[in-house]
C-alpha cells in the first residue's frame, strides 16, 4: 500500500524504453534566455531547478526546426552552440529527469521578423496581419519533414534523450489538420485521411531516422474549438496511426488565447479533450494532458479518474519548481501558488528579464542559489517589518528563514492589506490562494505580530530594531479635478465595503486593469458595469496576454468599456463624459474611481535614521503589481546581515 498522499501522480510510468519517475511534466515555454541564439547560464540554471524539483520530463521550450518557421527568436542549432546545450541536457539528466526539446514550425503563423524566407501554409492565402502564405509544394514538404529529422539528430547529439514535437496552438501541423484552413484539392486536402497525411509523413520519417535511440512526444490540440473545425475524434483517428511513430501525447488547446489561460479562465481546460481520447480505447500511448493544471490534487484527481496519464504544468512549476517534491513529501500546503497572471511568459515582456510574480529566483538560479532554501544570514538581526500587506509578509517570513528575530506591525487587525479584496472578489481565485499561502507561510513561523499597532518612532525607539522594513503600502488617488467627485467612492471600497455599491447599475471611472477587474467582478455578480477610460485603449498597465484573457471575459459577462471617455461631472444619477467632443451620460446608481494609486512613504521618511537600516518596500517604495512587491521584499530582506 503506497505511503504517499498522491499515489498515481507519483506513480512510475513506461514511455518506450524509459520509465518515468512520476506522471509530471515541465511544459516547454517560451522564457527567451538565450543570446544570438546560444542558452545562458540563467537558462540552464532554470531548466536544472525544474529537474532538481521532481519534474519526471523537462522540456527545452520554442525550438523552430527551420528558416521559414520561426515565430519567435530562440535557440540556434549550430555546432558551436553544442557544448552549452550538451551542458544543459546533461543538468537535466543528471537530476532523474528525461531531457526533451520542443521542435515548432509556425506555417503560417511564423513571424516574419525571424524569418529570411517566405512563410508557407496548407494554401496560399494572406494573414490577418497583411502576411502573404505561399502553400506547400510536396518539395516543401518534404524539406520541412527533413529539417525534423536533421532537428532530432542534433538535439540527439546534445543530449537530449526525447523531442516534442509541437502539433498545436495553429501551428503548421494543425493548420494542414484544420478543414477551414487547408482547402486543398490534392492528396493533402479535403478528407481527414488527406488533411493528416503530412504531419503523419512528417512523423514516420522522424521515427525512421531515429529508431530507438529517442523518444518522440507530441503536443496535440485536443480540438480545433471552432465550428466546422477539427473535431476531438478526428484527433483520435490521427493519433491511431500516428502511435506508430510517436512515444506519448500531450493534449493542449487549439486557440492561442487558451493555450495560457489566464485567471478568469477555467482550470485544466484541456482535461475533457484527454478524457475522450482514452475513453475511445484506441490509443495506447500514454496520453498526457496541459491547461491549468496548478495544484497535486487536481492532478491525482486527473489521473485516478483515467482521464489523463500524466499531467504537464508550465507557469505552475515556474511558481515553485520544487512542487513535486513538496507534494510527494506531503508538504502541499508549501507550495506556492501560481497566479495566472501572465506575467511570466507575455508577450510584452520579451525584452526584459524573464520574471515570476511569486517567485523572486525564476530564471536567476544561476546568479541567486539552486534550491529553495533560504540560506541563513551571516550575522543576526532584530528586524522590525511594518505593513501586513503581501510585500510586508514576504519580507517577514524571508528575514525569519534567514534566521532573524522578527516583528510585524499592523495598524489594521487583519494581514493581507489589499490581497484581502479577494475574500470579496468573486473572480480572483487565484490571487486568494496566494494570499492564503502567505499568511499560512507566516503563521508557521515564530514571527511575532502585532495586529492594532500604528508604527512610529516611539514604537522603534521601544523595539530597538537594527533593520526597519518599511511596507506602508498606498492609497487611492481622488480625482478632486472632477467636479462632483465626493459622490464617487474608490474602487477597493466595491470590495471592502460591498454595502456601498449600491443598485444595479455601477459606473467606474478608469479602465486601467483595476477598474477592469472591479467592472468583471461586478458584473459576475450580475451588476451592470460600465468602465470609463480617457485613453483610447483600457487596461494599458496590464500585459498583452492578459489583457487578451480579460477582454474575453469582458465580453462574456457584458461589461461594458468606453474608452476616449473625459469624465466630467459625477453626479447622483450618473457621469458626465466627453468623447470625440460630444457630451454623453453613462446612468449609474453608484460611482466609483480607479485612477491610480500614490505610494504612502511619509512612514519611511519619518523612520529614516531611526535605525541602522531603513528599506521601503512594496507600494510605498514603487506603486506597481503584486511582482514588485514580492521582488522588493525578498530581496530587502536577503540582504539583512549579508555582511
Amino acid at each position: 500500500m503506497s505511503k504517499l498522499q498522491y499515489p498515481m501522480l507519483f506513480s512510475p510510468i513506461k514511455i518506450r524504453d524509459r520509465t518515468l519517475k512520476n506522471r509530471i511534466m515541465s511544459a516547454p515555454n517560451m522564457t527567451f534566455q538565450t543570446v544570438d541564439g546560444r542558452p545562458t547560464e540563467y537558462y540552464i540554471g532554470y531548466l536544472e531547478h525544474k529537474a532538481r524539483g521532481g519534474a519526471a520530463i523537462v522540456n527545452l521550450g520554442e525550438v523552430p526546426v527551420c528558416d521559414g518557421g520561426r515565430h519567435t527568436p530562440f535557440a540556434v542549432m549550430a555546432e558551436d552552440n553544442l557544448p552549452l546545450f550538451g551542458e544543459m541536457s546533461a543538468a537535466i539528466r543528471e537530476h532523474g529527469a528525461l531531457a526533451s526539446v520542443e521542435l515548432t514550425h509556425g506555417g503560417m503563423r511564423a513571424n516574419p521578423r525571424y524569418n529570411t524566407v517566405p512563410l508557407v501554409g496548407p494554401v496560399d492565402c494572406v494573414t490577418e496581419t497583411g502576411v502573404p502564405i505561399r502553400g506547400m509544394t510536396e518539395r516543401d514538404m518534404d524539406a520541412v519533414a527533413q529539417a525534423h529529422v536533421d532537428a532530432a539528430m542534433f538535439w540527439l547529439r546534445a543530449g537530449f534523450e526525447a523531442v516534442h514535437v509541437h502539433a498545436g496552438h495553429t501551428w503548421l501541423f494543425p493548420q494542414f489538420l484544420s478543414p477551414i484552413i487547408n482547402t486543398r484539392g490534392d492528396e493533402y486536402g479535403g478528407s481527414l485521411e488527406n488533411r493528416m497525411r503530412f504531419p503523419l509523413m512528417v512523423l514516420r520519417r522522424m521515427r525512421e531516422a531515429l529508431g530507438d535511440r529517442m523518444i518522440i512526444t507530441l503536443r496535440q490540440s485536443g480540438s480545433e474549438r471552432r465550428e466546422g473545425g477539427f473535431t476531438t475524434a478526428d484527433v483520435v483517428e490521427f493519433l491511431d496511426i500516428a502511435q506508430e511513430y510517436i512515444d506519448m501525447v500531450e493534449i493542449t488547446t487549439e486557440k492561442m488565447e487558451l493555450a495560457m489561460p489566464m485567471t478568469y479562465m477555467p482550470r485544466g481546460l484541456n482535461v475533457g479533450f484527454a478524457d475522450e481520447i482514452k475513453q475511445s480505447g484506441r490509443i495506447k500511448i500514454p496520453v498526457f494532458v496541459i491547461g491549468a493544471i496548478l495544484d497535486p490534487d487536481q492532478a491525482e484527481d486527473i489521473i485516478s479518474s483515467g482521464k489523463a496519464d500524466g499531467v504537464s504544468m508550465s507557469r505552475a512549476l515556474i511558481a515553485d519548481p520544487y512542487f513535486p517534491i513538496k507534494a510527494r513529501t506531503g508538504r502541499s500546503d508549501e507550495i506556492v501558488p501560481c497566479l495566472r497572471c501572465m506575467n511570466c511568459t507575455d508577450f510584452d515582456n520579451r525584452d526584459r528579464h524573464f520574471a515570476c510574480s511569486v517567485n523572486p529566483l525564476a530564471g536567476r538560479e544561476a546568479r541567486l542559489g539552486f534550491n529553495d532554501a533560504v540560506p541563513k544570514a551571516k550575522t543576526r538581526k532584530n528586524v522590525l517589518v511594518i505593513g501586513g500587506g503581501p510585500a510586508g509578509l514576504k519580507a517577514a517570513h524571508t528575514a525569519w528563514l534567514r534566521g532573524h528575530k522578527v516583528t510585524l506591525a499592523e495598524k489594521s487587525h487583519a494581514l493581507g492589506g489589499l490581497l484581502n479584496i479577494t475574500d470579496a472578489d468573486s473572480l480572483k481565485l487565484d490571487l486568494r490562494r496566494f494570499r492564503d499561502y502567505l499568511l499560512r507561510q507566516l503563521a508557521a513561523s515564530d514571527v511575532e505580530v502585532m495586529l492594532g499597532t500604528c508604527a512610529d518612532a516611539d514604537l522603534v525607539r521601544r523595539l530597538a530594531p537594527d533593520h526597519v522594513i518599511v511596507a506602508a503600502g498606498s492609497e487611492p488617488i481622488v480625482p478632486t479635478f472632477l467636479k462632483g467627485f465626493e459622490r464617487a467612492r474608490p474602487a477597493t471600497d466595491i470590495y471592502f465595503r460591498p454595502d456601498c455599491v449600491a443598485g444595479e447599475r455601477v459606473a467606474i471611472i478608469g479602465g486601467g486593469f483595476v477598474g477592469i477587474e472591479a467592472g468583471l467582478h461586478l458584473c459576475n455578480l450580475g451588476k451592470k458595469a460600465t468602465v470609463l477610460e480617457i485613453k483610447d485603449t483600457c487596461a494599458e498597465d496590464a500585459g498583452m496576454m492578459y489583457r487578451i484573457g480579460a477582454m474575453i471575459k469582458a465580453g462574456e459577462l457584458g461589461l461594458e468599456i468606453i474608452t476616449s471617455a473625459r469624465c466630467l461631472e459625477v453626479t447622483e444619477k450618473g457621469v458626465l463624459y466627453d468623447k470625440n467632443n460630444e457630451r454623453r451620460f453613462a446612468g449609474a446608481d453608484s460611482v466609483f474611481y480607479a485612477i491610480g494609486m500614490r505610494r504612502d512613504d511619509r512612514l519611511y521618511f519619518d523612520l529614516a535614521g531611526s535605525a541602522e537600516f531603513v528599506d521601503e518596500i512594496g507600494d510605498c517604495r514603487k506603486v506597481a503589481r503584486v511582482t514588485e512587491a514580492i521582488h522588493s521584499a525578498h530581496f530587502a530582506a536577503m540582504d539583512i546581515g549579508a555582511m
